[in-house]
């Protein structure tokens, strides 16, 4: 049976809540699709390409009243094809948590 064994500092939570971000510097506002989440970091699909070093500042607004909005800076580590034609998985390290 495989070992595996888990590098990861802090555990992801599966989500799919929507995603606003913009690239540190510019206006426009884009949106994704928020697919999991951890204390330190966050994996997104979108439909453009980011390159590993850019500065994101992010909003995600959860689709209940349960859980609050997140904004954070984070700062991408990856960015490779989702299995959706079309998309890629921008994972980013978490730089900074905003308050209201």
């Amino acid at each position: 049976m495989p070992h595996f064994i888990e590098r990861r500092r802090s555990r992801r939570i599966p989500v799919s809540y929507p995603i606003k971000y913009r690239i540190a510097g510019e206006n426009e506002e884009r949106a994704g699709v928020c697919v999991n989440i951890s204390g330190s970091g966050i994996l997104f699909r979108t439909d453009e390409i980011i390159e590993p070093g850019r500065a994101l500042e992010i909003r995600i607004e959860p689709d209940n009243r349960l859980t609050p909005p997140l904004t954070a800076s984070i700062e991408v580590v990856r960015c490779i094809p989702a299995p959706e034609p079309g998309f890629h998985h921008v994972a980013g390290a978490i730089k900074g948590i905003k308050s209201k």
